[in-house]
This record gives structure tokens, sequence and C-alpha cells, in this order.
């Protein structure tokens, strides 16, 4: 049964397909809604290894003296029987300031890099990906521990939405985010959920450009990050950090400094694991992302930190990526943050 849940969760992820994003941009064309029907011919273009839609495909816009009661009916439809819904300012506007962004980044040498890029960079919600939203049906952790089993599923939730911009004319974006990050042991008893991690986070990028410069953008924000439990469970901590995007080459490097403060008592001796900062490392290659985080508390005696690999890779047209996570260290949860894991999973990734 919980195989079939899996299943089930993840059965839909394929479901969209080119076809479906051109029946989108037509349906938009029809009402005469040119940008989201752009948007969507151009996400179709976008979807490589598909032929691109030919001339039958791809529907002439309706007669211009179609009455405003029609447009309604079609939208309305649109809406309730196929869940299509009608692109806001918003999303032109996040669209538009992707392109904006991309420009302060330098251009790679082949095409199929600066889109990676660019999808990286734009989306079409108002609520939009975040950090990678994945699920990893199979993780298995190589160091035992008598209270859960070694194998388990693992997956991440993460959104954020943007509420200003460019407020001090620095064309910087102010943002809220929510990520949440749980173990589920699938092959436990009543299959109970481990643990869950709770990120809310507010923070501000203000991007750069300078003639010859590595450095793309700075970063200031708040995270807190719990686990929700209460007692000796109990785990929490509050943070303000920095964080500076540096490109490379085609290699993009984030280091990111934080000072911890509030009330810790629960995991006092968090920084004696973790440090004071983190190094996020990223490259593009084609259609594939190679992802790398390093934790450290740069102490010579009692040295530790921790370690994330992930490759996300082009597995479906629709947008659903092939995702390997490899974790080895302390802290990849907050009830392990004084616990030493190598953990490795397999499984899909709906952003990146």
């Amino acid at each position: 049964m919980r195989f079939l849940i899996i299943f089930l969760l993840i059965f839909p992820l394929f479901a969209s397909s080119l076809s479906e994003m051109i029946e989108k941009a037509k349906s938009y064309e029809a009402l005469g809604e040119t940008e989201p029907a752009l948007y969507w011919y151009k996400k179709a273009a976008l979807s490589k290894t598909l032929d691109e839609p030919n001339e039958n495909e791809i529907q002439k816009p309706e007669d211009s003296n179609k009455t405003s009661s029609e447009n309604s009916t079609l939208a309305s439809s649109l809406k309730e029987e196929r869940g299509i819904y009608l692109l806001s300012s918003h999303d032109v506007r996040s669209e538009e300031r992707a392109r904006i962004y991309a420009a302060y980044l330098d251009p790679y040498e082949d095409e199929a890099s600066d889109k990676t890029i660019f999808q990286m960079l734009s989306s079409s919600f108002g609520l939009r990906p975040y950090k990678s939203n994945y699920l990893l049906p199979i993780t298995y952790d190589t160091k035992d521990t008598l209270d859960r089993k070694n194998a388990e599923s693992k997956f991440q939730l993460s959104l954020q939405k943007e509420v200003a911009y460019n407020l001090l004319g620095l064309k910087e974006s102010y943002t809220f985010a929510y990520t949440q990050r749980s173990w589920w042991q699938i092959f436990k008893e009543s299959s109970p959920f481990r643990e869950t991690n709770y990120e809310p986070e507010a923070f501000v990028i203000i991007p750069y450009k300078e003639h010859n410069s590595y450095l793309k953008a700075i970063k200031l924000g708040y995270l807190h990050q719990s686990n929700g439990q209460d007692g000796e469970k109990s785990r929490s901590w509050d943070r303000v950090y920095s964080s500076a995007y540096f490109q490379i080459g085609g290699l993009f490097v984030s280091p990111r400094v934080w000072y911890n403060f509030g009330d810790a008592s629960d995991n006092s001796d968090i920084e004696s694991y973790l440090g004071y900062g983190d190094l996020t490392l990223f490259y593009p290659w084609k259609r594939n992302l190679f992802r790398a985080v390093f934790t450290n508390n740069l102490k010579k005696d009692e040295n530790r930190g921790g370690m994330t690999l992930e490759w996300t890779f082009p597995i479906f047209e629709s947008g659903v990526f092939g995702f390997l996570q490899y974790y080895q260290g302390y802290g990849e949860s907050m009830i392990d943050y004084n616990r030493n894991t190598r953990r490795i999973g397999l499984g899909f990734s709906l952003s990146r």
C-alpha cells in the first residue's frame, strides 16, 4: 500500500506534455491574451528533443468580433474545466525580471546552458519555487541508528513570494519564503514521519553589474529553522545571514555567513557542528545542474561539517527532472545536527 501511495504521488508529475502547453497557448490566443499566449508558446519551444508545433497545430486568433460574453464564458471554462489559470501582470513582470537578471550573467557557449539558467530565474507563478522541490521515494543511510530504519523516504517543498521590488532603485527584490523538509519511515510499522524541519525566511536580493566583475548579486536575509517538537526532541535556531553570488566561467559560487541569535537552548552547541556559514557551488551543463553545499566549524581540533552533493538531470519533457542526492556529515536535519549521517537517495525534482 505504501508503494502505491508513492506511485500515486509521482504519476501525476508526468501528465504534462508539449501538446498541453500548445493547447494553453492557443486558448489564451483565442481570448486575445497575447502575453500569456507567447509565454506558453515559448515554453513549448524550450522543450528540447520534441518537434516544434507546425502551422496546423497553432491556431490563428479567433475573430476579433467575438463578444466579451463569449470570451468570459471561454475563460471560465478554461479555469474550471481544464484547470488553466490566467497569467497575471505579476507573472509577466517575473519573467521580464528574469530577463533583466539574466543580463547580469556571463553567457555560456552553448544555448542549452543559457536556457537552464533562465529556467532557474523565471517562473509564471505568484508563488514560485525557491529551493529544490523534490521527492526521494527511497534513501539509504549507511550509518545504523536504533530508533529508525536505514531506508526511508525524503521530500522537500519550497516556495517564495516576492512582496516588493526596486524600492531603492537597485532592481532589488524583497521576498518571503518557506521550506519544509521531511523524513518518512515508510518501512517502519505505521510508517511515521520521523522528522520534519520548518524554515520560514525573508530576504532581499540586490543584483550587481560591473564590467569584468565576478560578483553578480548580494543577498541579505533572516532564517528560522525548527523541527516543531517539544521536550527533549525540540530543536530550533534563528539566523541573520549575508551571502554573495559569484560567476566564474560557468561555475556559480555562493559563500554565506550567518549570526545565530535568540533562544537556542535545545541545541546550544549547534555551531560546533555547523559552523558560522556555508559554501554553495552550482554548475549548469546543458540541461543538467550540479550543486554542492559545504558546512564546517573551521576548528582544527574536533573539526566537523557537512556536505551535500546533488545532480538534477532531464528525464521527461514535462519539467520533471531526475534527482540524485548524497549527504555526508552533521546537520542533515535539526534532530541530527550532532549526528554523523551518510545518506544517498534517488528520485524526482520539480524545480531546481
